[in-house]
């Protein structure tokens, strides 16, 4: 007679180690700070205008984020003409204080 582990054995139902945490996205800020928080852990974030400018061009990027209070147009220029030339989202916050915050770069 032939055995199938399935006759032998109890099935045990299996819950995942950790739940994930679904959270309220209220709105785009919300949206983008939570997003550049789990790129920044699994390490998929690129800063710097050296860095954001190569992965924008060779269309690494998924997302640019840019604050709209950057002091240098030229920089913002580039920014968005990359973007726009790659078909990569371009997301502006108010506030490159407030990027840095949520970076963990400054306070």
């Amino acid at each position: 007679s032939i055995l199938n582990m399935s006759d032998t054995e109890e099935v045990k139902d299996v819950q995942p180690a950790e739940e994930e945490v679904k959270e309220t996205v209220d709105n785009i800020q919300v949206a983008v700070k939570l997003v550049l928080k789990k790129s920044q852990v699994n390490d998929g974030l690129v800063k710097g205008l050296n860095e954001v400018a190569k992965a924008l061009d060779r269309k690494e990027a998924l997302l640019c984020v840019l604050a709209e209070n950057c002091e240098d147009a030229k920089y913002k220029k580039l920014i968005h003409a990359l973007c726009k030339t790659n078909n990569i989202p371009l997301i502006e916050v108010e506030d490159r204080q407030e990027v840095g915050e949520w970076l963990g770069q400054c306070k």
